[in-house]
């Protein structure tokens, strides 16, 4: 057996690590304990005083079967599993994925039940073990990653205090002004752009910071502040330790000293104890792990316990993992200095490893000892990318064009569009410029352009940015030589090509997709000692599917283009576009939620007097909320003689009385694609039917398809005791454009807010985060001043009651319930 040392890396002089060693078995185990210890601490790691045997651990690798490897990623909606072959890394039998709840007590506040982890491992885990049919399979390791900050305050029997804070709860917002201010010039804060900021309340600090401040009983209790991961790894081996890779990019940690044994002399290597000190919880030096190890090293072996759940051999190895999102860097083999990793989605993430610590305004890190130690990494970003991409399609009216064919007719028109260019920056700037309040454009627009160029010019806005972003990391020290890429953007040929032209930079597309679960696996196979070094490993089980070598006329004709339009395009736009934010009076940061933008009240008229129709249109309409909710019962579908309300001909009576009224109809009926063509006649700009009303997915995307070519947007609506899982695969059509949540039962007004749709909201809006799709959330009834506040991630705030017997008036209530929004 090995201990956990770093080993060679063969390839790469700065990724240091120390030999294998391996002992006879005729050592008695006193000795063999001292002499871990002693090589370990030679090797700078810290030692682990009750792991497995040696004999324990490498009777699991079996030398004439297949050895497998379990790999795992414990996501913000699911933990997943899969079987890995340890040699090649080839997948064997299925991956198995449990999904848990997440919790939003108050909004921007995001909560799971670390018990709910540990559940639904163990349930992920048997899922994918059951799935091998090779019986001559020998599982021999596992290894975990997990999302990054999702923090918990355990007890002295390592229980959990209270629920986790999500990595994306971003109470802690407050906090990360005050370490910024307190501690602005401390030597930990440089990953921060320099010092510069800005901090997310992501990282532990903060949200450490606010439990002390705001749970003292809690505090005082935890004898344990840790992650996910930690807690996770606890539960399978009994050892509390910590990740050097979480710890080194999201703990203000050094990543190569935080590995080091503790001394009289320094108690906690690595760990920014001025940074504690300034913010008053000096304390929290002791509360976290006391043992950081690195990727890839052996944490122990699995405990009866643990074994038990998750129907594993007792002793198992598990190995160290990290954050998902760095451990796919594993995955995608990015581990060599020069190598940039590119995670394409709604945004564009860059991690470059480097083989220098150099910080630096305009990047994030670079993160000593990170992912792996021996080396570092930076990090930049893009805020909108492929988001941007979704929303073109739907202004340009091409929702029912393929990506494929909208790539075609781009392709066909020249670099530079022909004079048109775009700025990427919808959402602001996140690197190598932080501004929270740049913005898109598009200069140059003639009646020439068609929408194949305005396509074409958003693709090269984003490989644009994406070269701003590289060329930031490259100032600052952090040299790139090609480009390992992951995600949408992969499935684009004409994009891929563009992101090697525009960058000058290779790009590489790998044969697995699920990076982070290949990283996990890669971590395991070398924990276990089927591989030499993480660096063997990695060219064993990362393979590569395609290499694009950017054109060099192409690459020239685009640096042109760079540097004598898009660069100063750029900075041109700056002032306008804080200019326009002062007169909205906005303004944002990137406190790990993007901008907030006030949700839309939209009056339901079902609260309205009948017998004034009109008065009631135009009193909105002048309130400034045109946006119209109608909502239609046909008493079938509501099995009640008052749930009738009107038809066609009462929709084109309520057009009729304002042109500049949005009428969103909300068809409560039976077989509602009776009403579609009907409907479109009358004057509807959205057609919104109810999820319950159909009896199939197939129904769904049938009536969704004929309404958008009827030329009305679609929207679905689910009533408060429907999942709104349901709607996943639907919404991947792309066909819905609004998503409407009832907070009440259907049909009446005057109904208390039913709080169950907070957690599909969150559902909602992670969905549109990580797939990057393009819809709106609606809340409908029960909004008033109390409830606004609440659901104000919203956009679409549907109200009747509250604004249409306001005391004052419609005009006012709109406004009150716009404050109480704004002001959550």
């Amino acid at each position: 057996r090995r201990p956990d040392s770093n080993r060679q890396n063969s390839t790469t002089s700065n990724f240091t690590s120390s030999c294998q060693i391996r002992f006879h078995s005729s050592t008695m185990m006193m000795s063999l304990k001292l002499c871990w210890v002693i090589l370990i601490g030679l090797a700078s790691y810290a030692s682990i005083s009750e792991a497995s045997s040696p004999a324990e651990l490498k009777s699991f690798v079996s030398k004439t079967g297949r050895n497998i490897v379990i790999g795992v990623d414990g996501g913000t909606e699911s933990i997943r599993a899969c079987c890995f072959d340890a040699e090649t890394g080839a997948v064997m039998g299925k991956s198995c994925a449990s999904a848990y709840k997440t919790y939003h007590p108050q909004p921007g506040w995001a909560e799971q039940m670390p018990q709910d982890w540990w559940n639904n491992l163990g349930e992920a885990v048997r899922g994918a073990v059951d799935s091998i049919s090779d019986s001559d399979s020998n599982i021999c390791g596992i290894c975990i990653d997990t999302t990054c900050c999702s923090v918990v305050a355990l007890d002295e029997n390592k229980e959990p205090l209270r629920p986790s804070l999500l990595w994306m709860d971003a109470r802690s917002a407050a906090q990360t002004v005050e370490v910024m201010e307190k501690c602005k010039g401390d030597r930990a804060l440089e990953v921060n752009s320099g010092g510069n900021g800005p901090l997310s309340a992501e990282w532990m600090t903060p949200k450490s910071l606010w439990i002390r401040q705001n749970e003292p009983e809690i505090w005082e209790k935890a004898e344990t502040v840790c992650e996910y991961q930690d807690y996770i790894n606890y539960k399978m081996t009994g050892k509390m330790v910590a990740s050097s890779c979480n710890a080194a990019a999201r703990w203000h940690w050094d990543g190569e000293e935080c590995i080091k044994e503790s001394t009289k002399d320094d108690p906690f290597p690595g760990r920014p104890t001025s940074l504690y000190e300034k913010l008053g919880i000096p304390e929290l030096a002791s509360k976290l792990p006391k043992v950081c190890l690195p990727m890839g090293s052996l944490i122990g072996g699995l405990t009866e316990d643990a074994a038990k759940h998750l129907n594993l051999p007792i002793g198992l190895p598990v190995s160290q993992g990290g954050p998902d999102a760095f451990v796919g860097m594993i995955g995608l083999g990015c581990i060599n200095p020069g190598q940039l990793c590119l995670i394409t989605g709604s945004s564009h993430l860059h991690c470059v490893v480097s083989s220098l610590p150099h910080r630096s305004p305009g990047i994030w890190g670079a993160y000593r000892g990170a992912p792996l130690p021996g080396i570092n990494f930076a990090e930049g970003g893009q805020s909108s990318t492929g988001s941007i991409i979704r929303w073109a399609r739907k202004v340009l009216g091409a929702e029912t064009v393929d990506y494929a064919t909208l790539d075609s007719e781009a392709d066909k028109i020249p670099p530079g569009c022909e004079g048109l260019v775009a700025l990427e920056t919808f959402q602001g700037s996140r690197t190598p410029e932080t501004d929270a309040l740049a913005r898109g454009a598009l200069l140059g627009l003639s009646l020439s352009h068609t929408r194949a160029h305005i396509w074409r010019a958003f693709m090269e806005a984003v490989c644009y940015g994406t070269r701003g972003c590289i060329e930031g990391l490259e100032k600052a020290g952090h040299a790139c030589e090609e480009i390992i890429i992951a995600g949408g953007a992969t499935r684009s040929k004409l994009w891929l090509q563009m992101h090697a032209d525009v960058t000058g930079k290779p790009v590489v597309v790998c044969e697995n997709s699920e990076a982070p679960l290949l990283g996990s696996a890669i971590l395991a196979s070398y924990g276990v000692g089927v591989h030499g070094s993480i660096s063997d490993a990695v060219k064993a089980m990362v393979r590569t599917k395609k290499r694009v070598e950017p054109s060099p006329d192409l690459s020239s004709e685009y640096a042109n283009l760079y540097n004598s339009v898009y660069s100063k395009v750029n900075q041109c736009v700056k002032p306008i576009s804080h200019a326009i934010a002062r007169l909205r009076g906005g303004d944002s940061s990137f406190n790990s939620v993007s901008e907030k933008v006030n949700p839309i009240i939209s009056p339901s008229l079902l609260a309205c007097d009948f017998a004034n129709m009109k008065d009631e249109v135009l009193r909105c309409v002048e309130a400034g909320a045109p946006r119209l909710h109608v909502d239609i019962f046909d008493s079938v579908a509501l099995d009640s003689p008052w749930a009738f309300t009107f038809g066609p001909q009462m929709v084109r009576a309520i057009r009729d009385c304002s042109s500049d009224a949005i009428l969103d109809l909300h068809m409560c009926v039976y077989k509602p694609a009776r009403f579609v063509d009907a409907m479109k006649e009358a004057g509807a700009d959205r057609f919104i039917f109810q999820f319950e009303s159909m009896t199939d997915e197939t129904e769904v995307l049938d009536l969704a398809k004929r309404i958008t070519e009827a030329g009305m947007e679609c929207g679905i609506s689910i009533n408060p005791a429907t999942s709104v899982g349901s709607l996943d695969s639907i919404l991947a059509s792309g066909l819905i454009s609004v998503v409407n949540l009832l907070a009440v039962e259907p049909g009446f007004g005057g109904q208390k807010f039913n709080p169950v749709i907070l957690e599909k909201i969150e559902h909602l809006s992670q969905l549109r985060q990580e797939k990057g799709y393009s819809f709106e959330i609606g809340i409908d009834g029960g909004i008033n001043e109390e409830t606004a506040p609440q659901v104000s991630t919203a956009d679409v705030l549907v109200a009747g009651t509250y604004v249409f017997r306001h005391p004052l008036s419609l005009s006012q209530g709109v406004v009150d319930l716009s404050t109480a929004a704004k002001n959550s």
